[in-house]
């Protein structure tokens, strides 16, 4: 018994100085705390951590030459996430609530995910984009960056960022999709502590009120107010573009010029040809938080800057009856496929219209970009700067000109058209008149030649003139060369000729050498021959002002933001000056006038028209098929001229059907404030409205 007690008394005290022992430690502590470093720790609890946001700037206006606004800004809600406040540990479950509600809050909301890739009712992916857009080739270079394959199928890249983003297995691929896309998202734009994310843009009241109602639940999720892009007209698509995130692969470039991450640029278009100017300043927002993630404090420690407004040479009302006309006489001719034209000022270079078709409507662009993608008619393709088509017989002014420079033909010279062109054993082309009658023009002068389109004479002027002679001129003449547009994706052409095609040779050894047969083609505007109707339309301007070629250009003027001052002011620059005689010029005048007056090619379009107009017509062959282009090229007025204008129809069929197309852009021009009257018939019948 005593030993039992002399055991409890043991560990009995063993316990009470492990207890003593204990309390010694806490005092302890609680003394470090408290007393030795109370001070250092009151001042962590009490320390503030600043973070820095960015206030995003508003992009300037675009407005027509008339003061007309184009593109502006409207203000909409959107959704924003700060790096600090966000909740990562749970973010794939509050990312899949968030995009649901968005999906639930209508057609207006634009959600921030580019990941080209849609999921399909079976559970299978598929690519949106081509591989030609930018979103692709973002994609391409982000799974280069991170080590996966770049030729992966839709449904392998889901489930390489399923893995990568940890991905719950119960989500569905509907949901998981939406997750990987705005996850992707915020990695292509560097969420950080620098760098907010814009989850999405034009919500509603409704979801504002319930976002903010809910802040505990969704931390670090905050309603901001974005200045959208309004786009104010129907027409000029490919003109006015479109602006996007920056893009992993461009942020480097982008922060040299002090961009914040998530900044919206200029993609196409105006939007990016004149982004130096659109562009606005961003400004900083400051915010405190305690050591909890409270915040304590915000200021915006620099304003906002609104980016300058920019004034085109577009004329909108000339640009929406070229559009209306250029769709309707595609439509109306049956092999039509496409078509495009451009109008110039010949006084400066400036471009009062491009027109398209098939084109796009920018408002809806997003929502159709899989259709028009799509769509075997390639509306996305701006044809007028980037479709490159055989001028025809357009193309035999130049040669016209080139012959009576060179001394090869003169104002006397007259050639017998005998209908099939027989100098070569070995080639021997036909004017087109002796397909359809079986005999040739006879005697032609060369106004009388350009008069009647007539191959025979000019085969004739080209072999004399040679393959180099007529390739310089259509060189001075800007064929073949970019015209001075801002704009990206306008094409040089291909001009024809032996050094054109000895330096094409280079490249596809499976070109012959260039022979006279070529020579005889490309003085009729066929072979090689390929331009855009910009192109040709700019080579019109330089034959109505007898010689002087201006660079072609959009840019009119900048204005300041509030409009109170002019910030920069486009000059015309002369591109190119084609010497040649005043007689040379009279001459191919006199012939253009005759193409459109009583027995010319255009006769049944303008021999009634109230203002003199000169033009060429052209039915350009398609190698390999039986289906030619119509192109037209046309100034006026012939005295004294003031636009130039090219249109081509693919599939048209001739220069004659294509020639409405410029009545009506003429009848809009110089009789209406606010648009022609377009006329059904290929007659000269039409409404001028005065």
């Amino acid at each position: 018994m005593d030993i039992h007690k002399k055991q409890l008394l043991h560990r009995l005290s063993v316990l009470c100085g492990v207890g003593v022992l204990g309390g010694m430690v806490v005092a302890a502590n609680l003394f470090s705390l408290q007393v030795i470093h109370g001070d250092e720790y009151a001042n962590k609890a009490n320390h503030l951590y600043t973070y820095t946001s960015t206030i995003a700037a508003s992009r300037g206006d675009i407005l027509d030459r008339n003061g007309k606004t184009l593109v502006t800004n409207t203000t909409v809600y959107g959704l924003q996430i700060t790096y600090a406040f966000w909740d990562k540990q749970n973010q794939n479950d509050t990312i899949l609530q968030l995009v649901d509600m968005l999906d639930d809050d209508g057609e207006d909301v634009t959600l921030n995910d580019s990941l080209p890739v849609s999921s399909g009712a079976s559970g299978s992916f598929s690519y949106t984009k081509d591989e030609d857009s930018s979103d692709f080739t973002s994609m391409q270079t982000f799974c280069e960056k991170e080590g996966l394959a770049e030729d992966m199928d839709a449904d392998s890249i889901i489930a390489a960022l399923r893995e990568r983003y940890e991905i719950p297995e119960d989500y569905s691929a509907t949901d998981a999709r939406k997750v990987v896309g705005i996850r992707y998202q915020m990695e292509q734009e560097q969420f950080s502590l620098y760098n907010t994310f814009n989850l999405a843009r034009g919500i509603s009241m409704e979801l504002v009120a319930t976002i903010s109602e809910q802040h505990e639940k969704f931390a670090g999720v905050e309603v901001v107010t974005t200045a959208e892009r309004d786009i104010k007209t129907d027409s000029a698509a490919n003109i006015l573009g479109y602006v996007g995130p920056i893009f992993s692969e461009d942020w480097d470039k982008y922060k040299e010029e002090g961009y914040s991450m998530n900044a919206r640029v200029g993609k196409t278009g105006a939007e990016q040809a004149f982004e130096e100017y659109l562009r606005g300043t961003d400004g900083e927002r400051s915010i405190e938080t305690d050591s909890r993630g409270n915040v304590v404090s915000e200021q915006e420690t620099a304003e906002a800057l609104s980016g300058n407004n920019v004034v085109l040479t577009l004329d909108l009302a000339l640009q929406e009856v070229a559009e209306r006309s250029l769709a309707s006489r595609c439509q109306s001719i049956g092999t039509a496929r496409g078509g495009a034209a451009a109008v110039i000022d010949v006084k400066n270079g400036e471009i009062l219209a491009l027109a398209n078709y098939p084109t796009y409507n920018l408002k809806t662009f997003n929502q159709d970009y899989n259709e028009l993608s799509q769509d075997s008619r390639t509306p996305l393709l701006n044809r007028s700067i980037a479709g490159i088509y055989a001028p025809g017989s357009t193309f035999k002014i130049c040669t016209a000109v080139a012959g009576l420079e060179e001394g090869v033909i003169d104002a006397d010279t007259k050639i017998y058209d005998e209908g099939v062109y027989t100098y070569y054993d070995s080639y021997q082309p036909r004017c087109w008149i002796y397909s359809s009658t079986g005999s040739g023009h006879g005697w032609e002068d060369v106004t009388g030649a350009i008069q009647d389109s007539c191959n025979y004479f000019f085969f004739e002027t080209g072999r004399l003139l040679g393959g180099d002679r007529l390739e310089k001129y259509a060189k001075n003449f800007g064929l073949g060369e970019y015209t001075g547009l801002e704009l990206s994706g306008e094409r040089k052409g291909r001009v024809a000729g032996p050094t054109a095609r000895a330096a094409a040779q280079e490249n596809d050894s499976s070109l012959r050498d260039w022979q006279g047969g070529d020579t005889l083609q490309a003085a009729i505007g066929q072979g090689d021959n390929a331009y855009t109707p910009l192109q040709l339309a700019n080579y019109c301007a330089a034959i109505a002002t007898s010689g002087t070629q201006y660079e072609a250009h959009l840019l009119r003027s900048v204005k300041a933001y509030d409009y109170s001052s002019t910030v920069f002011t486009k000059e015309a620059a002369v591109l190119n000056r084609i010497e040649a005689a005043d007689s040379t010029w009279e001459l191919v005048h006199q012939g253009m006038a005759k193409v459109t007056g009583e027995d010319g090619t255009a006769a049944s379009v303008f021999e009634n028209y109230p203002i003199k107009v000169a033009g060429k017509s052209g039915t350009a062959q398609i190698t390999g098929t039986e289906i030619d282009n119509g192109v037209f090229i046309s100034y006026a007025p012939y005295d004294d001229p003031q636009i130039a204008v090219c249109v081509v129809i693919e599939g048209g069929d001739s220069g004659n059907n294509v020639a409405p197309v410029i009545r009506d852009i003429y009848n809009a021009y110089f009789y209406s404030n606010s648009g022609a009257e377009e006329t059904d018939d290929d007659t000269g019948n039409y409404d001028v409205i005065a």
